[in-house]
């Protein structure tokens, strides 16, 4: 809330002695010109409707910005902060700075001016003294009493009229039984100026029908914009669509809106507090319109000053003592560590938020490291080109590609991002042959299938297919070929599936972590690959777009290139992301950030079926 001392002075003469005259205004913002609607009115036809406005900027400081011709101190700009001692001159007015008190550590600024008219209208005096004699001839009807039937008239459509209408109960309107379903809906709502081009109304069965509807909806249309001559501003362009009818948001005629009007419609719009006793201490009294005010333009509910954010967060816990959170003041001076979302192995179904520490590791169960297939040389591939000796160079979009929004990443798939590089071939005999990446007990069987189709190529005579089954001829087989090529498969496929399963550069084992299982003996030793527990969004209290900062390398964020282990975490700290940012003080290397680059008052709520599948699969980050 800006708050403006304004000091007239009055000259009875050229001399530069006379009264001074003061009055106060207060607003969001303070509007100068013609306008009756302004904060700071000046009646003079060379002034324009709205000629400049004073706004606060996200740095706390005051701003004068101007639409129409403006010197300050005899220079002509369109904007500048104001400062003690300026002159401003605005048409046959000059204003004064003689005070101003603003910063990012004043919750009100204050602003002192004096103004005074230099030069009135040529003549004006003159032609107010002498006066315009103008009349009309004397009829029957007298001016007094012409004036009168005007003022009735004026009064009832501009007062009663609309009183009576805004405290009518809003009754469904009947249409002809022949309309169109999408015609019938506009013509209850009452809120279309005319009717869509796509939707068209059916001739009803007689010309009277046919006015009927066009009258009932004439009036629909035109009868709730009645209470709209009391309209005390513009609507801000979000609200567009039912500007005309005050009854879409103010549910009893001269009374404020309610929160329960706005959250009607803002269904995903969350508290600012997920607590309700914290909220109850900390925002009693605070309501939507608070910071989010109507009739002041078309972009008067936006709200882009976060000076307040460190009213309450420089010292949260004189506000919530039993809060978790660290003071926040600024970006680059007063800000603690990020707090990452982090879902581990042991517990999948559960989501961690931790402090962000070099020694801090993420279990997911997959074994990778980043510096081998981010190596310089490239790393081996079979469909690498034979002049590089097989190798492929890999970089981070090799494997991370950018969502649709252009916000975080797709996921990382074995069919699209890692089998063209890690083959599931099992015998050099078949190289084109792979298992599937599934389950163990789908692996070994598509093993068995292999070494089987391998046994039908090494003896096919002994053995042929009839209706899709693998069969002996009907001629009688010699005994000792009769028994190999069943050995032969067992042994190879329990040797193979072994390999996959046990060896440290095994082809499961490459890439996962396999437990074993217990052995008996009835069973051999099973095995068991956890499902690999993966982190898709380890900042969910923070908005961030990879778009926005695609002129840097990845490297320069993530130290891929370093990390040995699948664990450790490449989120970039706090540190790492104030060599570009700075906080609210400008610094002409870096880039200011306020609270409400990375962070929302609202945060967004969760949609119903993404709730219920939550409530089946275990909470995601």
């Amino acid at each position: 809330m800006i708050r403006c001392k304004l000091v007239e002075t009055i000259h009875p003469d050229d001399t530069q002695v006379g009264a001074r005259v003061g009055r106060a205004v207060s607003g969001e913002m303070l509007s100068l010109g013609r306008a009756a609607a302004c904060k700071i009115f000046l009646p003079d036809p060379r002034i324009r409707l709205e000629h400049a406005t004073i706004r606060r900027a996200e740095d706390g400081a005051l701003y004068l910005e101007a639409t129409g011709p403006v010197a300050i101190d005899q220079r002509a700009q369109t904007s500048v902060r104001l400062a003690v001692g300026q002159k401003i001159s605005i048409g046959p007015y000059d204003f004064i700075v003689e005070e101003v008190e603003d910063g990012p550590d004043k919750p009100d600024p204050r602003l002192t001016l004096s103004f005074s008219l230099r030069a009135p209208v040529a003549g004006a005096a003159d032609a107010a003294k002498a006066g315009v004699k103008v009349g009309v001839v004397q009829g029957w009807l007298s001016r007094r009493a012409l004036s009168w039937v005007l003022s009735l008239v004026v009064l009832v459509l501009c007062g009663a009229w609309p009183v009576w209408h805004a405290f009518q109960p809003v009754a469904p309107l009947s249409v002809p039984a022949n309309t169109t379903a999408a015609v019938a809906a506009q013509l209850r709502a009452g809120h279309a100026a005319q009717m869509p081009a796509t939707g068209t109304m059916p001739a009803p069965s007689t010309d009277a029908g046919r006015m009927e509807a066009q009258l009932k909806h004439w009036v629909a249309g035109h009868g709730q914009r009645l209470d709209t001559f009391w309209n005390p501003g513009a609507i801000s362009s979000a609200h567009q669509g039912f500007a005309q009818d005050c009854r879409s948001c103010h549910d009893k005629p001269f009374e404020r809106v309610t929160d329960a009007s706005c959250t009607a419609c803002h269904t995903q719009v969350g508290d600012h507090v997920s607590d309700p006793t914290i909220a109850h201490n900390t925002l009693t009294g605070q309501r939507c319109a608070t910071c989010h005010k109507e009739h002041q333009g078309q972009a008067g509910m936006r709200t882009t000053d976060t000076v307040g954010c460190a009213t309450c967060h420089g010292n949260i816990r004189a506000f919530t003592p039993l809060t978790a959170q660290g003071n926040v003041s600024d970006f680059a001076t007063e800000h603690p560590a990020f707090r990452l979302s982090i879902r581990q192995r042991d517990a999948a179904h559960t989501v961690q938020r931790v402090r962000q520490t070099p020694e801090l590791r993420n279990e997911t169960g997959l074994v990778f490291p980043h510096d081998i297939h981010l190596a310089d040389k490239g790393i081996k591939s079979p469909t690498g080109p034979a002049a590089t000796g097989g190798r492929v160079v890999l970089e981070c979009a090799s494997c991370h590609a950018l969502d649709a929004a252009g916000v975080r990443f797709e996921p990382v798939t074995m069919a699209k991002n890692c089998q063209s590089c890690h083959r599931l071939s099992v015998d050099p005999q078949a190289p084109e042959r792979e298992v599937p990446h599934a389950r163990p007990e789908v692996v070994e069987v598509a093993v068995r299938e292999i070494y089987a189709s391998l046994a039908v190529d090494r003896y096919p005579v002994s053995l042929t297919t009839v209706n899709s089954l693998l069969q002996r001829p009907t001629g009688r087989a010699p005994a000792s070929q009769s028994t190999a090529a069943g050995r032969w498969v067992e042994q190879n496929s329990k040797r193979t599936f072994q390999q996959m399963f046990a060896k440290t550069n095994g082809v499961c084992t490459t890439c996962h972590a396999v437990v074993p299982e217990k052995a008996s003996d009835k069973a051999p030793v099973q095995w068991r690959v956890p499902a690999i527990v993966e982190t898709s969004h380890w900042l969910p209290q923070s908005t961030f777009s990879h778009a926005q900062h695609k002129n840097a390398a990845c490297v320069s964020c993530h130290s891929a290139k370093t990390s040995k282990m699948a664990s450790e975490i490449l989120i970039p700290d706090i540190q790492s992301c104030r060599t570009c940012h700075t906080g609210a003080e400008p610094d002409k290397e870096k880039v200011v950030s306020q609270c409400d680059s990375c962070h929302g008052f609202h945060p967004r709520k969760e949609h119903p079926a993404f709730q219920q599948a939550a409530l089946k699969t275990g909470a995601k980050p």
